[in-house]
């Protein structure tokens, strides 16, 4: 049973200037969308959001456990709230395209989840891989290192043919976190860079928001 469920909002929000300090990668033209605010480190049973996010990031190896049902289950979900979101008239002429994870189709550890959810949105929708992963590189929750928007660029490839009729149609990247949004800047750019001019937007499940309280905590016994 989660704790609390004030995270999560069935419409989706922008990240305005004021959630954008926690995601420092993003520029000012950029337009980003999120359901939850997820926590990190405190748990599925700590929110509707983490609990959904720790669902949906359930690892591959898990596939022939009892544990399997919540992933598909979660990604039922999230297909559902972003449809719920949009107009169906309007579904059929938006691209989706996941932002690739950090694992190449051809690794065991491969998860495409993203991309299983952007076609649980609608029957009609365009979804199209035209982002890949060409060499694996470490989950960025897992990683302690800084996000290099160039390291990353590196193991990513364009697949130029599916870039086909993009260029008039709006495009959603879609991903589970948003953290410090470096993944949606570099996959951004790289559209970008194949299709200028495109109308080119982030759907995330989630931003990660950032504990300030022990920055006040330290204040606590301060005569003020």
């Amino acid at each position: 049973m989660t704790t609390s469920d004030a995270s999560w909002s069935a419409s989706l929000r922008q990240i305005g200037e004021l959630e954008r300090q926690d995601h420092w990668h993003l520029r000012d033209h950029d337009h980003c969308y999120f359901f939850g605010e997820y926590s990190p480190g405190k748990g599925w049973a700590h929110s509707r959001t983490n609990q959904l996010v720790l669902n949906l990031k359930k690892k591959p190896e898990l596939r022939t456990t009892n544990q399997w049902v919540h992933k598909t289950r979660a990604i039922a979900d999230v297909g559902r709230a972003i449809a719920a979101n949009f107009k169906p008239e309007m579904l059929p002429g938006i691209t989706f395209v996941p932002i690739p994870p950090s694992k190449p189709p051809e690794h065991p550890d491969y998860d495409d989840r993203m991309l299983q959810v952007a076609r649980r949105i609608a029957p009609a929708c365009d979804v199209r891989e035209v982002l890949q992963t060409a060499a694996a590189r470490d989950p960025r929750h897992t990683s302690g290192s800084k996000r290099d928007p160039a390291a990353l660029r590196a193991t990513l490839r364009v697949r130029p043919e599916l870039l086909e009729g993009l260029g008039a149609r709006p495009i959603v990247l879609l991903d589970d976190v948003l953290t410090t949004g470096c993944s949606y800047t570099v996959c951004r750019d790289l559209l970008a860079a194949q299709l200028p001019g495109a109308s080119i937007f982030g759907i995330f499940v989630a931003r990660r928001i950032v504990d300030r309280s022990s920055a006040f905590e330290d204040f606590a016994d301060l005569d003020l």
